[in-house]
């Protein structure tokens, strides 16, 4: 008998376990939601991971309420998070307030009302104000705590819900919650005939509606939603329902919709196409991941749109991964028309109930596809059965800021084995590590190497500065090699994209008399003028300034503007070139909700000529008339103080050539760089992707990075600089003891201080060759962390745990 239930809250603790009173052991399950107390005396709802009847040994509290009988979260969903909190060294509780639909939490979703079996009697002062108050009309949380001390009317309101005097209820249905039609349907005492004949003399509306009614049959039963009827006619519709010809049917009690077909024919594939789908087919047959190596422009959504329909055909569903929010826009806005409702969205910027909906759809209907980022893989799946993971190298899969730091690539992995699912992972320019794994036969490998019809593969050209310089042929930060190419393309027809990878007007003031530079108050960087908001601004903690006239240190009114950012390249552009349209593309542009797809929409239409922008430009865009890219101060990319640069450099780079010459115009790169020598560039020219792996390869064993080592960071924060800087050399000591010279640090990052918080980091080595006991190994560092930072000073340190960080 179900006696005792575990309870995942949304707060970074592990499960705790609760005794189940009588009256609800019939109604609790896996995944419900329920109402209970913490120690400290505040309530919240937490969710049901396991019932038992497993005696603790210690005392237990009683449940206080059942707010969702109807699981929330599915079985497999709560094994799914159990095995993410374990790989990242997070806990349950974090994972789930991740996951856990904002407008079914606490208190949004709980009012108190009098229970129908109250029989009131010794109750305290304060609880017998609470009983009074509720006794008028029921009251939510946060009217209940005005009434008197919060603390008070905690300890009250348990009170209270354990004497079954009162009760939480939600104040939305699930059905309410998702935005679910009221539907009807004919009434079984009703004959058809009869029932026509009857209202044809004198009721043509009414005549005309079940007409339109009974057209909307599924098999043998006809349903139509409310909706549908009252927009037809709501006049016939309630005369209908009042005769009880039309009776309401809940929304559970409806078949189950079943997938035949797409709404629109899918694209017929190439040769090269069909192939690489019948070689993903096969490879699923004995890999549960599948890397689909396809050069940019192959046409690898097509690919996808084909295995959609199939897995949906099977009644089941599918997940398909987008690295970034505007990226998903225009992904759905493609694909729209083929899936029309069997299609969800899933990502941050949408409303708390768009997100419900979807949530609420997956729980009851088999078949659907959801597009989503990476926070779509922590939806209630029930009948998953592929995940795609497109542009699988992209860094945006990964969360580095915040616990826990998982990677939608290897969590995505996780979820499929809990559903016996299949991955696919799509890239023009894989990451190295899935290659590896290819390559070593981990993975299953398919290539597509031809461009769709008859598009050639864009040619790249880079630009001396050095000699450019000397020759006085650059005007602002242009080469007028460049600029004369940019001139040429307008006139041919063609559109172009020019790319820094910083966003403002200019990186830094510098007073021209004493070097003096405006910093952040709270960040060890400078401030960054942006001249459209005019002002000074950190792009760490949004700190901003007013822009300055003068010199702080020395008066001086010589204040010089250093670097160049997508703004000015915007300005320069356009007094270049006054005739054309300028347009930019950078995480200022696009904060707005459809600001992305604007631009997006008047790239496609042709209205705009030139489009300047951050690596967002380079994310999986398909504009068909772009035939020139500009690459600007691409040094900086290559000379980045991290292992992985070339194979960023080399990933960036190429994926911004693939957005031109994507028809049958050929495309161009222009590159301007200082170091026209160097031996990345030789690959890029020859979209050697394999050269550039292999060298790679050969730097990463000879160094022993990833592929070959496993690696963890370690981010320490604390205000006090000495306080961090010992308590790093404490815990680094603890962890050299097992882990001896894998244990690199502690080191300043690039950026030493954020927000008033000094930081530094240290990172662990683990071999491939060791991880047989590479969680016992994670959890033995995460008790060490604890052990050493628990204690007197060193408990105002602040630990991110990075596992395999990017």
């Amino acid at each position: 008998m179900k006696k005792f239930v575990d309870v995942i809250l949304p707060l970074p603790i592990q499960p705790l376990t609760y005794h189940i009173s009588s009256i609800y052991q019939s109604r609790i399950d896996v995944g419900s939601s329920v109402l209970v107390p913490l120690r400290n005396g505040k309530l919240l709802l937490g969710i049901v991971m396991r019932c038992h009847g497993n005696i603790p040994n210690y005392p237990t509290k009683n449940l206080l309420g059942i707010i969702y009988e109807k699981p929330l979260f599915t079985p497999k969903q709560l094994t799914f998070l159990a095995s993410l909190a374990d790989y990242y060294l997070s806990n349950l509780g974090t994972i789930l307030s991740l996951a856990w639909p904002k407008l079914l939490g606490f208190p949004h979703s709980l009012i108190f009302q009098i229970s129908k079996t109250a029989n009131a009697n010794q109750l305290s002062t304060i609880e017998q104000l609470i009983f009074n108050t509720l006794q008028y009309h029921p009251l939510g949380y946060p009217a209940i705590i005005q009434l008197t001390d919060q603390k008070e009317a905690n300890k009250a309101l348990i009170s209270l819900l354990s004497k079954e005097l009162v009760e939480a209820v939600a104040t939305t249905g699930i059905n309410q919650a998702a935005g679910v039609n009221h539907y009807f349907t004919l009434s079984p005492t009703i004959h058809l005939d009869p029932l026509i004949t009857k209202l044809s003399p004198c009721s043509p509306k009414q005549q005309a509606l079940l007409a339109h009614f009974l057209s909307k049959q599924e098999g043998s039963i006809p349903y139509a939603s409310k909706k549908e009827l009252i927009a037809y006619s709501k006049s016939a519709f309630d005369r209908l329902l009042k005769k009880k010809i039309l009776i309401k049917v809940n929304p559970d009690q409806l078949p189950t919709s079943i997938f035949t077909a797409p709404l629109q024919p899918l694209a017929i594939l190439t040769a090269f196409q069909k192939n690489a789908l019948m070689a993903i087919q096969t490879k699923f047959t004995n890999k549960n991941v599948v890397l689909l190596h396809g050069a940019i422009g192959s046409g690898k959504t097509e690919v996808y749109m084909h295995l959609i329909a199939l897995a949906l055909q099977r009644q089941k569903q599918v997940l398909l991964l987008a690295p970034e929010i505007g990226l998903v826009t225009h992904i759905v806005e493609r694909i729209k028309p083929l899936w029309g409702e069997w299609l969800v969205v899933h990502h941050s910027k949408q409303s708390h109930k768009e997100r419900l909906k979807t949530w609420l759809r997956l729980l009851k209907e088999q078949a659907l596809l959801v597009v989503g980022t990476r926070s779509a893989l922590l939806l209630p799946f029930k009948g998953l059965e592929l995940i795609i993971i497109d542009e699988e190298h992209d860094q945006a899969y990964k969360q580095a800021d915040t616990m826990p730091t998982y990677h939608a690539r290897e969590s995505s992995i996780l979820l499929a084995q809990k559903h016996q699912a299949k991955v696919l992972l799509g890239s023009g320019t894989p990451s190295l590590e899935s290659y590896y794994n290819a390559q070593s036969g981990k993975y299953g490998l398919v290539t597509l190497d031809r461009r769709f019809g008859q598009a050639n593969n864009p040619a790249l050209f880079f630009i001396d500065l050095n000699i450019e310089k000397k020759r006085k042929a650059m005007r602002d930060n242009f080469s007028l090699t460049l600029l004369s190419k940019l001139k040429e393309n307008n006139l041919a027809g063609g559109q172009a994209m020019i790319f820094q990878n910083r966003r403002g007007y200019a990186q830094y003031f510098l007073c021209a008399t004493c070097g003096w530079i405006p910093r952040c108050l709270t960040c060890s960087v400078s401030l960054t003028y942006h001249q459209e908001a005019n002002h000074l601004r950190c792009h760490y903690c949004d700190y901003t300034s007013p822009p300055l006239c003068s010199c702080h240190d020395c008066g001086s009114e010589q204040l010089h503007n250093i670097g160049f950012g997508t703004e000015k390249l915007e300005e320069s552009l356009q007094l270049i070139f006054p005739d054309q349209q300028i347009a930019r593309m950078d995480l200022d542009s696009t904060k707005g909700k459809n600001s992305y797809q604007s631009i997006v929409n008047q790239v496609t239409a042709g209205s705009i000529d030139i489009l300047v922008g951050t690596q967002i430009m380079a994310k999986g865009l398909d504009f068909p008339n772009i035939r020139l890219i500009g690459i600007l101060d691409i040094d900086n990319l290559l000379y980045f103080p991290d292992f992985r640069s070339n194979e960023k450099c080399f990933q960036l780079i190429t994926q911004l050539a693939g957005r031109a010459g994507r028809r049958n115009q050929q495309g161009s790169v222009l590159i301007q760089t200082r170091q026209t020598h160097h031996p990345l560039f030789v690959y890029l020219a020859n979209g050697d992707y394999e050269g550039m792996y292999k060298a790679e390869l050969a730097e990463r064993q000879r160094f022993f990075y990833p592929p070959y080592v496993r690696l963890i960071k370690l981010s320490l924060s604390c205000v006090n600089l000495s306080t961090l800087q010992s308590g790093a050399i404490r815990l680094k000591t603890l962890l050299v003891k097992q882990f001896q010279d894998m244990v690199l640090g502690p080191q300043e990052p690039l950026v030493g201080k954020i927000r008033n918080h000094f930081l530094l980091d240290l990172f662990l080595k683990i071999p491939t060759k060791s991880l047989s006991g590479l969680q016992r190994k994670k959890e033995w560092l995460k008790s060490a962390c604890s052990y050493a930072l628990a204690k007197g000073p060193y408990r105002k340190i602040k630990i991110l745990l990075d596992i395999d960080p990017i």
